[in-house]
């Protein structure tokens, strides 16, 4: 009877144990299987995350080239804006110059300038129909003074300070540096030059188709265009030109008709 029992409480000893052994793995198992399951669910956890921080990445990444894109369209707007500007600026000032450069051909003042220049024209020409100086016609001496070189186109006549002879189409008068320059007849300063013979040279139209030409001047009392009447001063004897050293200072004194020259003692008073 006792080896019954010690053989039953041995059995039941060994059954605890067992199922304890089988409780023990049941739990070691079910403790693995939670430790990856919670493994499985960190890694399921995180690969949101990382697929957040990658897509935040791709975002920010999206976001400064977006930035940047949107600068540099900035920039190039900015830059063709300022392109348009200078362009319109240079085109403006283009214009302005333009205007300016083609002002004196069809601008007002140029217009004005012209008006005023053909009306002068047009009064010289009416003032040159009120000169009447005819081959009858006396002239005045333009200065006091003895002839030095006379008018000579039939034959030559000798030039001290050129030692030559040679035709001469016009008078030389002695005068003093400054003497006083009359107008010899009434008429228009059509011309006023200067040249290495003569200086300072005035030419006068007298009407009729004649011209008097005054050389050796200095101090002009009169400009062109303007109507002298006979005896007015009209300038002064200058220093003689480098032709005409030898004969000393003068006034050259010649008149043409029709463009050709004649001997103007003929007319003197």
């Amino acid at each position: 009877m006792q080896k019954r029992q010690r053989g039953f409480v041995l059995a039941l000893c060994l059954c605890i144990l067992s199922v304890s052994g089988i409780y023990g793995l049941h739990r070691y198992r079910s403790g693995q299987a939670s430790q990856e399951q919670e493994e499985q669910i960190a890694e399921a956890e995180e690969i949101p995350a990382e697929a957040q921080k990658e897509t935040a990445n791709s975002e920010g990444t999206v976001a400064q080239a977006d930035t940047e894109e949107k600068e540099t369209e900035e920039a190039k707007i900015e830059t063709e804006e300022d392109i348009y500007e200078i362009g319109e600026a240079t085109l403006a000032q283009t214009e302005t110059d333009s205007v300016t450069t083609q002002a004196p051909a069809a601008g007002a003042p140029e217009e004005e300038n012209t008006y005023e220049t053909e009306e002068a024209a047009e009064e010289i020409l009416a003032d040159e129909s009120l000169l009447s100086f005819a081959a009858d016609s006396a002239l005045m001496w333009p200065v006091d003074g003895e002839v030095i070189l006379e008018y000579s186109m039939d034959k030559s006549i000798y030039f001290s300070t050129l030692n030559q002879y040679k035709y001469h189409p016009a008078i030389v008068i002695g005068a003093e540096v400054g003497d006083e320059v009359w107008s010899a007849a009434q008429g228009i300063v059509s011309a006023i030059d200067v040249n290495e013979e003569t200086g300072t040279t005035l030419t006068m139209t007298l009407g009729g188709g004649y011209e008097a030409i005054y050389g050796q001047l200095k101090e002009l009392a009169v400009q062109e265009g303007d109507m002298v009447e006979a005896g007015s001063l009209i300038g002064y004897v200058s220093e003689p030109t480098k032709y005409y050293t030898r004969e000393g200072s003068n006034l050259y004194f010649q008149l043409l008709r029709d463009g050709e020259p004649v001997d103007p003692t003929e007319y003197l008073n």
